[in-house]
């Protein structure tokens, strides 16, 4: 098997498997209030993880992935590499991670990677063309990376502030995904998927995305004031932050500029958490 590295990078969507990974290590950190070696493990084993679940989704959808332009040139659609590969490298990711979160989460980390595999390879992977409510099993994936990062770091499931953390990330997925969905529901419906943009409508889907973009500022507020701002240079970069992605999400309504509120919302949770962390360290 010969396989260049953009190939890899690009089978295992490395730059969200990566992002995914930084959900955990922004919930350890929040938790433990240090940064710890004992990071170590999770990290890695969610990372892999991610990578591998990514991978064999590409395997699984290869097909579909080869009727859209936006995916066509995917190392398994375009034809670099064959799909007995992919599945090969997936896999032995997917048993790396296993072997990996053994060593910090014991069966309990098993049973949560495992719940990952079967949510998104074999829920929502196989739901998504037939429903268009298959946005809410991808929600449900988004809460668990911060869940590994938080139980390594010792915390409880049941702690008010996991909780809000959780909804942060259950309630942006949707927003996330929509907005995919409206740039390019052309592509996804020529390719035989049901879409929700066909289903509500562009402007009825813009004007529910819009509400769901609302949502998450607000949930990114709701974790801010579990956790006390020490710095009052902090907090003014946390407001400016507030400020720039609630002006984003009116291109959406005035512009229909998707792309630009795609990257905001992004932007808008990845740099919130950031700078909780950096509060939480000072």
């Amino acid at each position: 098997m010969s396989i260049n590295l953009k190939d890899f990078l690009i089978l295992t969507k490395f730059n969200l498997s990566f992002a995914v990974t930084l959900s955990s290590v922004f919930s350890f950190i929040l938790v433990k209030e240090k940064i710890s070696f004992e990071i170590i493990s999770p990290l890695i084993g969610v990372l892999l993880l991610a990578l591998g679940v990514s991978a064999l989704n590409q395997y699984q959808e290869y097909l579909d992935d080869a009727k859209m332009t936006r995916t066509q040139n995917r190392p398994i659609a375009s034809g670099k590499i064959s799909p007995n590969e992919g599945l090969v490298i997936s896999l032995g990711l997917i048993l790396l991670s296993y072997i990996t979160i053994f060593f910090s989460l014991n069966y309990i980390g098993i049973i949560i990677f495992t719940s990952v595999i079967i949510l998104y390879n074999f829920v929502y992977t196989k739901t998504k063309k037939t429903t268009v409510y298959a946005a809410v099993y991808g929600a449900i994936l988004g809460v668990i990376p911060p869940l590994i990062g938080w139980l390594a770091g010792g915390g409880e499931i049941t702690d008010i502030r996991f909780f809000a953390i959780g909804l942060f990330y259950l309630v942006w997925q949707i927003p996330h995904f929509w907005l995919l969905i409206l740039k390019y529901h052309k592509q996804y419906e020529n390719a035989g998927f049901n879409t929700v943009a066909n289903t509500f409508g562009i402007q009825r889907l813009e004007r529910i995305t819009f509400i769901w973009l609302l949502l998450t500022i607000i949930c990114g507020l709701f974790v801010v004031a579990l956790f006390p701002i020490k710095s009052n240079i902090l907090f003014l970069l946390i407001f400016l932050l507030v400020v720039y992605t609630f002006y984003s999400i009116f291109l959406l309504r005035k512009k229909h500029n998707y792309l630009k509120v795609f990257i905001a919302i992004n932007i808008y949770i990845t740099l919130l958490m950031l700078l909780l962390v950096i509060n939480i360290l000072l």
